[in-house]
């Protein structure tokens, strides 16, 4: 998987986004962050956004904390949640959509 490396280039299709997120399948969020040289937060409960700023760098995501989607040429918003060991979302979340 020679892809996986922080800030590869934006995805070309949706095919091409989700193959980076399963190649991200396995790694802890310690190993992905040493890749990219990142300081893990001492506390995430404090940093939840940390999380997925950190995949945004692998996915190849490049609206950062722009008011735009993550992948606005796929017109899709990268989103995550905490989840239990089980993967049982910790949070009530709700996903709607606006045209």
């Amino acid at each position: 998987m020679a892809f996986l490396s922080p800030l590869p280039p934006p995805p070309e299709n949706e095919r091409q986004l989700f193959e980076r997120a399963q190649a991200l399948a396995g790694f802890s969020f310690g190993e992905l962050a040493a890749r990219a040289q990142l300081p893990i937060p001492k506390d995430l409960k404090r940093d939840k956004g940390w999380v997925g700023m950190l995949l945004e760098l692998y996915l190849g995501a490049m609206a950062g904390s722009k008011p735009e989607q993550d992948f606005p040429e796929l017109g899709i918003e990268l989103k995550t949640i905490p989840v239990d060991a089980a993967g049982k979302p910790l949070e009530t979340t709700f996903v709607c959509v606006a045209p």
